[in-house]
């Protein structure tokens, strides 16, 4: 930029970038504002020179401002005659805005046809001429509020088709002459126009449909698409058309009756009931086209604008209706209706019928109860009445074995052994009772010891032979061996001969036969030992073969036959074999007689029994014994008894019945009955007398006399009635001694009485310990385990790490051992014991010393002052402070 000052004849040159100078040195434009300030554009912004201060003004494109320059390579610069600044630069056309000094930009998104404005002119009617690449446009500025601050703008655009040189002009190549006239330059010569006599097209195009196209194929008049006409008429006089579902590819042509550059007319149009406004479209593109058009009602509307941008509000409409398919239609949804008013009655139906059909269970399930609940006090009753017939029946075939053993006169010996027979007998329809409640309970075990079971058997069934002399029967017992060593359960095994030989006898006619075959065979490389029982009475039916080992199962008999029978016999027969991991088969036929083969497994088999404890004592102890839940918060439980007997039936009684009321634990013999004791800590011990290993007054005694268990009341049991017997079973601490046979409730009274007395003997404990933790008399061994372990606690009450492990340690038994014990003396557990005595203790340092809480709280082995309070409140039902206030008032 170069000044000419006239006055010295010389110029005065501006450098780019130097104080109070221009920013660039490339000058594209200048132009002199009303109030004599120079406007130069550059390649890089507006550098104004204020004509009063002399100093310059930079405006620039500074980090895409939207209120700056929209490009700084500028192109042109005019004042209009309204005194607004009009730059036009590379990238749109701006106006200053002389209030807040910002500049408000214009676009091809504004209606411009290019964004690089090459030059600018206004006409007479204050209308501006821009000159781009793209063509001219004619500007009408309009004042009003909108965008832009309150200015907007609306372009009428000319081209090549508009008589222009060309679309393309030159920079600084436009100028308005005296008489009004435009001149424009450009690459090919110039236009010179008079802008007063352009005018605007105000004719208003009329629109007409051209076309109808399914998936891009045009559709013609009366032409059948999938066997139907959808055009009758021309599409220009069609209003509505109708459509299937799957016909969802949809184009429809139109055109603007406007014959004045065409290609300018614009159109819009849109599909009512899809599209959400007007779309619109220039006059290359007359077509719309729509695609997945949903079943329903649509109207199409389209309407043109000529060249001028005159549009005609008249839209033209076509109605198009899409038909649903068929599983869409009214009928179809009828239809589904009225199927899910069936699904729902014939659920509701079903849903009565599973109510009624549950409810018929449960009453059938509540009436099979209550018969089981009959069953089981029927059999109860029987198997506790039996349990009575016993001992009258031990008491006959004892004398009798010593009254046969002494009878010298053959005849009256003869006599005696049938009279032991019978009696045998009868002891084992009697016990077969017995075993089938045991059965019931699932509590059948085998006692396998080692003997020659060929001699056994003969022995059996040499018992029967005064039945088959009686009723004339021919018997014979054979044997392939003479004597075989094994093991099996001898009193289980008398049960199943015996059974067997009854019912061979019982079902067999006089004259008839019965055998006792014993013989050895080999089957999948196992030798097994055959029993059969043969005879030749009336035989059973294949089909009732496999029934008759079923419990209470009678076939039906002769009426000659009086005696049935219960139908127990059989079932608790297989039920035995079964024991001895053996199989019982049956072979019959009617009229004919029945053989019951009875296999068993030669082989040493062990004694199944429960494992016993560990002989050591202190192993015994130190096993760990998980405590019931009920037993850690304290909350009620069954109490625990110990049932050590070695008489396995009189052992199941007892359990059978002492098990609605208490928690039962057995044994077989006195040292498995002491080891028991030692691990389950039972509430309670019922002991018999006679026993092998140890007897029951070494047990009483073994008991009384271990700090472990001296507080666990023992009660004997004995079928001696004399007084120095039960003088020496008191004599060793038992709580009670009873005489066989006794009365079962009598028993069961004794039993709470010593419990109950246990519990009252607890809660006075639990007193004294509660009063003065120090002060306890030592009277009884319980009083002298109490006061060990008071002992204990003196000694460590400060220690805040003494734990229960180191009090079991300290008194010389195991955890579960000392829980158990204190829990029975006391009804606290050891770590609720530790801390009542340390409460106390610190309620006396309260009430007596001058000590804070805090120096308490440590003192009785509390790690902090505030679990202390926590705890004390819960004792006491008052905070420290509140129990020491208390206690001052009182002395006071």
């Amino acid at each position: 930029l170069t000044r000419l000052d006239r006055n010295k004849n010389s110029f005065y040159h501006y450098k780019a970038y130097s104080p109070n100078s221009v920013h660039a040195f490339y000058i594209s434009e200048l132009m002199e504002d009303r109030e004599g300030n120079i406007w130069v554009g550059s390649s890089n912004g507006i550098d104004v020179l204020d004509k009063k201060t002399g100093r310059f003004t930079y405006y620039s494109n500074f980090t895409n401002d939207p209120h700056g320059l929209s490009n700084n390579s500028i192109l042109s610069l005019l004042q209009d005659s309204r005194g607004r600044i009009w730059v036009g630069t590379t990238d749109g056309l701006n106006i200053f805005n002389k209030e807040d000094q910002s500049f408000t930009s214009f676009r091809t998104e504004n209606g411009l046809p290019g964004n690089t404005i090459l030059t600018i002119a206004e006409d007479n009617q204050q209308r501006l001429w821009v000159s781009t690449y793209n063509g001219i446009s004619c500007i009408q500025v309009n004042e009003k509020s909108g965008s832009a601050g309150g200015i907007s703008i609306s372009c009428k655009n000319y081209d090549e088709k508009d008589g222009l040189q060309g679309i393309a002009f030159n920079e600084n190549a436009a100028l308005k002459t005296q008489d009004g006239h435009i001149v424009v330059g450009g690459p090919g010569g110039f236009n010179i126009f008079d802008p007063s006599t352009i005018n605007q097209d105000k004719s208003i195009p009329s629109v007409v449909l051209t076309d109808l196209q399914l998936f891009n194929k045009s559709i013609a008049v009366g032409e059948k698409v999938n066997g139907r006409v959808l055009l009758p008429r021309a599409i220009t006089e069609t209003n509505a058309i109708t459509l299937q579902y799957n016909e969802d590819v949809l184009a429809i042509g139109f055109a603007a009756l406007n014959f004045l550059n065409p290609e300018k007319n614009k159109y819009a149009y849109k599909l009512e009931g899809f599209d959400k406004g007007w779309i619109t479209s220039d006059g290359k593109l007359r077509k719309a086209t729509y695609t997945n058009l949903d079943p329903g009602s649509y109207t199409f509307r389209v309407k043109a604008a000529n060249s001028d941008g005159v549009w005609n509000d008249q839209a033209l409409a076509l109605a198009i209706t899409i038909l649903p398919p068929f599983w869409k239609t009214p009928v179809a949804y009828a239809l589904y209706g009225l199927v899910l008013i069936g699904i729902l009655w014939f659920a509701r139906r079903l849903i009565l019928q599973r109510a009624r059909m549950r409810f018929a269970i449960e009453q059938q399930q509540q009436e099979a109860q209550r018969m089981h609940e009959l069953d089981m006090l029927k059999i109860r009753f029987f198997t506790n009445v039996s349990h009575e017939f016993r001992t009258p029946l031990s008491l006959i075939l004892t004398p009798l074995d010593k009254i046969i053993r002494q009878a010298e006169d053959p005849a009256q010996r003869k006599q005696f052994q049938l009279i032991h027979r019978n009696a045998r007998r009868l002891l084992n329809l009697v016990n077969q009772l017995l075993d089938f409640r045991k059965m019931e309970v699932q509590e059948l075990r085998l006692n396998a010891v080692q003997g020659d079971i060929i001699k056994f058997c003969r022995g059996i069934s040499y018992s029967f032979t005064d039945i088959a002399e009686k009723k004339n029967i021919q018997f014979s017992f054979y044997a392939t061996v003479e004597s075989l060593l094994m093991s099996f359960d001898h009193d289980k095994l008398e049960r199943i001969l015996f059974n067997l030989l009854s019912n061979a006898f019982k079902f067999t006619n006089e004259s008839g036969k019965v055998a006792v075959q014993l013989q050895m065979h080999m089957e999948d490389n196992k030798q097994l030992l055959a029993i059969k029982v043969i005879d030749t009475g009336i035989g059973i039916p294949l089909a009732k073969q496999e029934k008759i080992f079923e419990r209470f199962f009678q076939n039906d008999i002769p009426g000659s036959l009086v005696n049935q029978g219960s139908g127990i016999g059989l079932s608790i027969t297989k039920e035995f074999v079964k024991l001895h991991n053996g199989d019982l088969q049956v072979s019959s036929e009617p009229g004919k007689g029945s053989c019951f083969t009875v296999l068993l497994p030669v082989i040493e088999m062990p004694v199944l029994q429960d494992a016993p404890l560990p002989a050591d004592e202190d192993a015994a102890n130190d096993r760990w014994v998980p405590v019931p839940a009920e037993e850690k918060s304290g909350t009620a439980r069954k109490q625990r008894l110990l049932l050590v007997e070695d008489n396995e039936d009189f052992l199941f009684y007892l359990k059978d019945n002492l098990r609605e009321h208490f928690s039962i634990v057995d044994a077989v013999n006195g040292k498995e009955g002491w080891q028991k004791a030692l691990g389950e800590h039972p509430d309670l011990v019922v002991a018999d007398i006679s026993m092998p290993e140890m007897n029951g007054i070494d047990l009483c005694r073994k008991i009384k006399h271990d700090a472990r268990t001296a507080h666990i009341p023992v009660i004997l049991l004995t079928a001696f009635a004399g007084d120095e017997q039960q003088l020496k079973g008191l004599e060793t601490g038992a709580s009670d001694y009873m005489t066989k046979p006794f009365n079962f409730e009598i028993l069961l009274s004794r039993v709470r009485n010593i419990l109950d007395e246990q519990a009252r003997l607890k809660k006075t404990f639990q007193k004294q310990v509660d009063v003065q933790p120090a002060d306890i008399s030592v009277v009884s061994s319980d009083e002298q385990f109490i006061y060990q372990v008071m002992a204990v606690l003196e000694k460590n009450i400060s220690n805040a790490d003494f734990s229960v492990e180191e009090m079991s340690r300290s008194l010389f038994m195991s955890r579960v051992t000392l829980y158990k014990k204190l829990l029975a003396i006391t009804g606290k557990t050891p770590i609720e014991f530790i801390r009542s005595f340390r409460l106390k203790r610190a309620a006396q340092l309260l009430e007596k010393s001058q000590l804070t809480i805090a120096e308490v709280a440590y003192e009785v082995g509390f790690n902090s002052p505030k679990s202390f309070s926590k705890y004390f409140k819960m004792e006491f039902n008052t905070p420290p402070s509140g129990y020491m206030a208390d206690k001052k008032k009182d002395t006071v």
